[in-house]
């Protein structure tokens, strides 16, 4: 095994492909990347394989990509933090993300990757739904659930998003070095709360995606009811990370005043009338709501803690990736 030692003086990109058990398309997609999506880059191909079964390594090696392997099924999630991670061990500039599957033309990706060279976006999502003259052929009740979701993950991030499931995205420097994932089922939403809690800048661009894939059924939406509520799992940990004291501390406050409110009733009665009753379970009912509303600004509080760990380990991270990146030199593994 030896190490080369490389210049960089120019812009890198890697093209990642997410794959379990895509032999039928990968290599076509792979086949079709541009090779100089924008002028002055130079462009890698990575496959992640999340333990297929099928022929998908040798057909992406035989395209022309290199395989990083899983060994067995550990999500999509897992799999794009591991493309994510090699995009910064190895220094990139901008990583694109795009399925296996064949939905997405990867002649496209010079249109996801011209707003972050224009230093215009930090962030770029392909979008179905911004365009309505663009909007795919897919069942009415996707299109619905999308929607939806998508109103859901822009309430949580305080932004206008219109699609915030596609997987087709680029993502520019300070995406790279700040960005944190955790899901281990999906990353969509999650990517896109946690970009725009950070202030970082993120643009839709619409093109024209496949409503359904080219061949066999998708493995993420298999079961609607199983993704609905581990992405909502996901959406929820991701924003309450970002915002303790909103998910935790209104609530707690609406608790206590409504607690103390009833207390209060109840011990104005008393003093007036010297009983209690008949509005004894209002004053336990008070007992408990303030004993809640106690208990989740104690939440919040431990919450608040871990949030500033948190942001104190991304900070490092992210000064370890700039610095990777912008060191001037790239030692490369070649086995």
């Amino acid at each position: 095994m030896e190490y080369l030692l490389i210049m960089k003086t120019e812009k890198r990109i890697l093209i990642a492909l997410p794959a379990y058990n895509e032999e039928a398309t990968i290599a076509d997609i792979i086949r079709r990347i541009p090779q100089q999506p924008v002028p002055g880059v130079a462009i890698s191909v990575l496959t992640v394989d999340d333990g297929s079964t099928d022929g998908t390594v040798s057909a992406a090696r035989s395209a022309g990509a290199e395989v990083i392997s899983h060994g067995r099924n550990l999500g999509l999630g897992q799999t794009f933090r591991t493309a994510l991670r090699y995009a910064r061990d190895g220094g990139y500039h901008i990583l694109v993300t795009i399925d296996s599957d064949g939905q997405f033309n990867p002649e496209h990706i010079p249109l996801l990757i011209k707003p972050i060279m224009d230093e215009k976006a930090d962030f770029v999502t392909a979008s179905r739904f911004v365009d309505p003259e663009l909007i795919p052929d897919m069942p009415r009740l996707k299109i619905w659930g999308n929607r939806r979701v998508a109103k859901l993950v822009g309430k949580l991030s305080g932004i206008n998003i219109k699609d915030a499931t596609c997987g087709f995205r680029a993502y520019g420097p300070a995406a790279l070095e700040r960005l944190s994932s955790f899901s281990r089922f999906t990353y969509t939403q999650e990517v896109i709360i946690d970009l725009a809690s950070k202030g970082l800048t993120i643009f839709e661009v619409p093109v024209r995606i496949l409503g359904e894939r080219p061949v066999g059924s998708s493995r993420i939406a298999s079961s609607l009811w199983r993704y609905a509520i581990l992405s909502l799992a996901a959406m929820y940990s991701i924003s309450h990370d970002h915002q303790p004291w909103k998910f935790y501390g209104t609530p707690a406050l609406i608790l206590l005043i409504l607690g103390i409110a009833a207390d209060l009733f109840v011990l104005i009665r008393w003093i007036i009338t010297g009983s209690i009753s008949p509005f004894t379970a209002i004053g336990l009912g008070g007992l408990f709501l303030i004993t809640f509303g106690v208990l989740l600004f104690l939440f919040a509080s431990l919450a608040d803690t871990a949030s500033h760990n948190r942001h104190l380990i991304e900070t490092v991270i992210s000064e370890n990736v700039r610095k990777n990146r912008d060191g001037g030199y790239l030692f490369h593994k070649r086995e």
